[in-house]
């Protein structure tokens, strides 16, 4: 005849003692939605006592939740065994929001984690703003410099053409300014940058744009957005982007493993003129260049070919690039 098996009052000591340390509420239901457990830090959220609670329906003490995304993430985590993590407003305390998590238990019944996110949120939306005024100076610190190039350029000695590209500079580096913002100035993906960096001179026809996701820190993503600009805004000139013909594709992969891990990545024109021998390397070609090798601290190769330039990249993967 074998022994019964009863409960280990050590255990559940444990548990009630982890329990009554956390600082989130948490309470229990048993498969008839009454309380079974009510930890302190349920106490002091809803400011009653778990003696006052415990054996009592759910339902008829929080009869406001029913009809809600509450019940219906409640019932199913009882009925069909579903977990699930929800954020909302709550209806007892309607100035504070909460994130729920709603979890079977083994045997029946459902444990209901709550946790306080009120001040989490408050201090998100205050960093979203800091960061859109962070935003808004630097962009109108650009039109500033904008503004300052505009009139110390007019000199009749200054070619038109420098002209032009120093505005187009400017205005890449805005570009590249709103893909930090949308990232909260926290880096940016690789694809982002491309993608921001390819739309004023084409559509998906021209530029393909392809490879896995990378992340690139913010001086990395802006020296990597300066050097795309130069290549397409030679390509628009002079290479693919010139003809309607032409086509440019920007491809990069992850390579290695480990310490040897590398971003390989290619940029290459087709379809465009003959491209000629190239001239003295001017700004643009040494912003390619050196800039991309030095912040990436990347090998760097710049061919131009009969068939159209390419342009190819291997850095290893580093505070400044990671994967995603």
């Amino acid at each position: 005849m074998s022994a019964s098996l009863s409960p280990d009052p050590t255990q559940e000591a444990r548990l009630e003692a982890v329990l009554e340390s956390v600082n989130d509420a948490f309470y229990a239901l048993d498969a008839n939605w009454r309380y079974v457990v009510f930890n302190r830090a349920a106490e002091e959220y809803f400011g009653v006592s778990r003696q006052a609670m415990l054996g009592r329906d759910l339902w008829e003490v929080f009869p406001q939740g029913v009809g809600t995304p509450f019940e219906i993430h409640c019932r199913a985590a009882m009925d069909e065994g579903v977990s699930t993590t929800l954020e909302t407003t709550s209806r007892m305390r309607p100035d504070r929001v909460v994130e729920l998590k709603i979890v079977p238990m083994r045997g029946g019944g459902v444990a209901i984690t709550l946790t306080d996110i009120t001040d989490r949120k408050s201090a998100d939306h205050r960093q979203r703003m800091l960061v859109n005024e962070l935003n808004h100076r630097v962009k109108n610190s650009l039109a500033t410099v904008q503004a300052i190039a505009a009139q110390s350029l007019r000199d009749p000695e200054v070619a038109p053409e420098a002209r032009e590209r120093f505005m187009a500079r400017l205005i890449a580096l805005a570009r590249a300014n709103d893909v930090l913002v949308a990232e909260t100035w926290l880096g940016a993906s690789l694809g982002s940058v491309a993608a921001e960096m390819a739309n004023p001179h084409g559509d998906e026809e021209r530029f393909t744009i392809a490879g896995p996701e990378v992340h690139l820190a913010p001086q990395t993503a802006t020296a990597m957005a300066l050097g795309l600009h130069e290549l397409a805004t030679n390509a628009a000139k002079y290479g693919a982007l010139s003809t309607p013909e032409g086509r440019v594709s920007l491809t990069w992969s992850l390579d290695g493993e480990g310490e040897a891990r590398r971003l390989r990545l290619v940029w290459r024109e087709s379809g465009g003129p003959e491209v000629g021998a190239p001239g003295p390397p001017g700004f643009g070609s040494r912003l390619i260049e050196r800039g991309l090798a030095s912040e990436l601290k990347a090998n760097v190769r710049l061919v131009f070919a009969p068939t159209g330039v390419v342009f190819s990249l291997t850095a290893p993967l580093s505070e400044s690039v990671t994967e995603a």
